[in-house]
């Protein structure tokens, strides 16, 4: 089967990082499998060493015309049995160049109703949808978002984002200079983008509320366009109880060192980060919201109103007074990661595109 994934950029997102894990799969599996884009990024090597044929269509501005001009001719010359497409410009540009190509293209949902507000450009993505092949979305949450707008014509599927358990288990334990911790020191963790929807300041309002000699650092990995809200609201704490660590490349190490994972966002779709907590078995201190109840529960995390900076100090403080309970509910959250296997989740691909091209009237090409 020939597969080309259309991205725009390899930055550090879940979406880019989620690229890398099916297209390691799939090679793996037979598949010629092409990634186009506009420029590179933080997961660009990642894609480089899974195998892919990577085109590239710029650097050019994100809504320059000839970004579907440059996919028309792309599309023309390898001729793929069918096209992914990832990300709004993605799914505006490249789902109207299959549209126009007569391709069999997959649209990609990666979160929930919350992150389209009423917009020209989300009236666009809606009304592209509808010509896709196919809808897939990572959440029950997405897939409801789409069941409400899309003709029932249009094929749906639920596909939990890839963990890639293997990879995971290899990654060592951070130390405590590696985590930029003293000795005796409990490691608080965030990963995510800087801004309104992560809520990352929910965070560090609860951390002004616990006591001032609590031995605590907290790693803020991740930038966005709150880092300077939240660095002034970080700015009457305790030296070194909160550090805005930027992207972070060793994740998975810092997960399996720290004392919990604290994801304070309003909505999300199927939260990498979470998943990989979970699969470092990282205890957890989640927000109350759908995305977070689809993975987990009050036997696997702490859950807590996103709108609750002292609900998130409180899980801080009972984590910290009870390592073993806190050890506990992230073993249950580990097992429960399993089903996510980057290899089960893959094939769950490979079966969807059988079935969108076998609607379409096209021979399916999925390898055995």
């Amino acid at each position: 089967m020939k597969i080309l994934h259309c991205i725009p950029s390899m930055e550090g997102g879940g979406a880019e990082r989620q690229l890398t894990y099916l297209v390691k799969e799939h090679v793996g599996a037979g598949c010629d499998v092409h990634v186009a884009l506009t420029r590179g990024g933080a997961n660009l090597s990642r894609l480089e060493a899974a195998g892919a044929t990577i085109h590239r269509l710029g650097p050019i501005l994100n809504h320059d015309p000839r970004i579907a001009a440059r996919l028309v001719r792309l599309i023309a010359a390898i001729k793929p049995d069918l096209v992914q497409c990832w990300l709004r410009q993605m799914e505006l540009l490249a789902g109207t160049v299959c549209v126009m190509t007569r391709t069999p293209w997959l649209f990609c949902e990666r979160s929930s109703k919350h992150a389209y507000p009423p917009t020209l450009k989300n009236a666009l993505r809606v009304r592209i949808a509808s010509f896709a092949t196919a809808v897939v979305s990572n959440s029950k949450a997405g897939d409801q978002y789409w069941r409400e707008r899309l003709p029932s014509k249009v094929p749906r599927y639920v596909i939990a984002n890839a963990v890639p358990i293997d990879e995971i288990a290899l990654a060592p334990k951070a130390t405590a200079e590696e985590a930029g911790t003293q000795p005796g020191t409990a490691l608080l963790l965030y990963a995510g983008r800087l801004d309104a929807a992560k809520n990352a300041l929910a965070l560090v309002k609860a951390l002004r509320m616990l006591p001032r000699n609590l031995p605590v650092t907290t790693l803020l990995c991740g930038d966005g366009p709150m880092r300077g809200e939240i660095t002034r609201a970080m700015q009457d704490l305790p030296p070194g109880r909160v550090v805005v660590a930027g992207y972070a490349t060793n994740l998975w190490s810092l997960m399996k060192r720290a004392a919990a994972f604290v994801s304070p966002s309003k909505f999300e779709g199927n939260p990498n980060v979470v998943l990989e907590a979970m699969a470092c078995a990282c205890p957890l201190i989640v927000s109350d919201i759908p995305a977070h109840r689809e993975l987990l529960d009050e036997q696997s995390a702490l859950l807590v109103s996103e709108a609750d900076p002292e609900g998130f100090a409180h899980a801080i403080t009972t984590v910290l007074a009870d390592p073993l309970a806190a050890a506990r509910r992230a073993a249950v959250a580990r097992c429960r990661v399993e089903r996510n296997g980057a290899g089960e989740v893959a094939q769950r691909y490979l079966t969807a595109y059988a079935e969108m091209l076998a609607r379409h009237g096209r021979r399916s090409r999925v390898p055995a």
